[in-house]
């Protein structure tokens, strides 16, 4: 099961947003600077949204196994250090490039990138969004890309359930 990083969860000064974001365009994300280490918050410099990007406020991040074995090198992916772990997040559109046309500013949606979640903003391409119903909390939405899309491969797949088989509660 995906744990969900969520804002309230930090110190506040990571919560002072509003200061931060007119000065430069810099925002703080988790950085993996050194395998197997801690990460670090630091300042990170934005850059601008290409044609078919969307640069999103990020509210809650998934925090998978991949992130855990990217972090320590032992993924099938190795970004270049250093890099921000987080492939699944849920938030609110800040701002669109100028060929998108699935969502708009103000938006809330979910979406998966390619280690760059566990930071305030996060720029993905379109096709990587989901608008979120209203019905359900930015919190649950965070970890449906990855974490619910694992769980349904290994019942269909690796478990083979069939209609009318059943399963064991772990609850």
């Amino acid at each position: 099961m995906a744990a969900r990083l969520c804002t309230r969860c930090l110190p506040p000064v990571w919560l002072c947003r509003q200061a931060w974001q007119g000065q430069g365009r810099h925002y703080r994300a988790a950085l993996c600077t050194e395998l197997k280490q801690p990460l670090t918050i630091q300042e990170v410099a934005s850059r601008p949204v290409g044609p078919q990007e969307v640069r999103v406020d990020v509210h809650f991040c998934g925090v998978n196994f991949a992130d855990i074995l990217a972090c320590r090198g032992q993924y099938q992916e190795k970004p270049p250090l250093p890099f921000t772990p987080g492939m699944e997040f849920s938030g609110a559109v800040l701002e669109t490039g100028t060929d998108v046309s699935t969502v708009k500013k103000g938006d809330r949606v979910i979406g998966v990138s390619n280690f760059h979640a566990m930071a305030e903003q996060c720029i993905t391409d379109q096709k990587t969004l989901w608008r979120i119903p209203e019905n359900v909390s930015l919190q649950d939405a965070a970890v449906l890309p990855v974490s619910y899309g694992t769980a349904i491969l290994a019942v269909d797949h690796r478990a083979r359930i069939q209609p009318g088989s059943t399963m064991p509660s772990f609850m």
